[in-house]
């Protein structure tokens, strides 16, 4: 049956927006003002603010953990902080290891509660061009290249790797793992935009932590948002309500939100409630395996070329 959230305070592009929205058959109907001429069944929610449900990234889940590590680190880093969907990062150390590991992480997440994206992670001088064909062809939407000494950066063909990307703009994202310190260890970031600059590669230039949800402007460039990370018409229904009172505001009203500390009074992950209050819901296999239909499109043309 239909109903309807009324006076909704909308957290979309870090501005609060009070609405009201329609629901129907665990997705979003409608979004307006007000829907006072509907005389559907209606819940207040005037004291929370409304976020989209967070995507966050994993490095773990490609490796060997027994169900309950798996259901205990799901829980208390995930589900309990309002995550919705994830980023599962894949360490591959060379492109024959692709389809495996992939297989392997995919049989792996049949237990997953929450939706997840594939990802992966490889040494530097693993990045080719033939490998960038396989994750063309893989729907892989990001690339993190672990980088320990800054002239491996010269090493790389990076005239052929931007050969290979024809319509799927895979971003590649730079951890840096450098263990001793030079002169030039300073300007890592300034000589990787460079590079990703004059070869028109698409990057997103600081690699993600485990503990927070990807930012839109990174969702974009990966390909992501709109269809996680957003409410929108049209869209499932995963959302997170987080009390007034346990969030500030900045002079021009925009929210403060500190999601180290911030944890969402209520989660709701395609219709359904993954945490109520204190309690926290695990459906195993309940979550999906999402694909990427194309990186980077609601990005603007400089920001295909340069950082996010």
């Amino acid at each position: 049956m239909p109903y309807i959230l009324e006076k909704a305070n909308v957290l979309k592009n870090n501005k609060v927006v009070t609405c009201s929205i329609l629901i129907n058959n665990q997705r979003v109907d409608y979004m307006k003002e007000n829907l006072k001429q509907l005389s559907f069944m209606k819940t207040n929610l005037s004291q929370y603010l409304l976020t989209p449900g967070h995507v966050m990234v994993n490095y773990s889940f490609s490796k060997e953990l027994s169900f309950q590590s798996f259901k205990k680190e799901m829980t208390e880093k995930y589900l309990q902080k309002g995550c919705t969907t994830l980023l599962v990062i894949n360490d591959v150390k060379h492109e024959n290891e692709l389809v495996q590991s992939l297989k392997k992480t995919r049989h792996y997440l049949l237990n997953s509660p929450i939706d997840y994206y594939l990802g992966i992670r490889i040494p530097l001088e693993s990045l080719t061009p033939s490998l960038l064909v396989a994750c063309r062809r893989k729907k892989i939407p990001v690339i993190i290249v672990t980088i320990e000494k800054l002239d491996e950066l010269h090493k790389v063909p990076w005239g052929w790797i931007r050969e290979s990307y024809h319509s799927y703009q895979i971003p590649i994202i730079p951890q840096w793992k450098m263990k001793e310190k030079t002169m030039f260890s300073n300007r890592k970031e300034e000589v990787w935009k460079t590079i990703m600059t004059e070869n028109s590669i698409p990057t997103i230039p600081v690699c993600p932590n485990e503990n927070e949800p990807l930012s839109i402007e990174m969702l974009k460039k990966i390909g992501i948002y709109p269809e996680k990370g957003d409410l929108r018409v049209g869209g499932e229904l995963d959302y997170n309500l987080y009390e007034h009172d346990s969030i500030s505001y900045s002079v021009d009203e925009k929210p403060t939100l500190d999601y180290h500390k911030l944890i969402p009074t209520i989660t709701m992950h395609k219709g359904g409630f993954t945490k109520v209050g204190a309690q926290v819901y695990f459906r195993s296999g309940f979550g999906n395996e999402c694909i990427v239909k194309k990186p980077g499109f609601f990005t603007s043309a400089y920001d295909k070329i340069v950082v996010v």
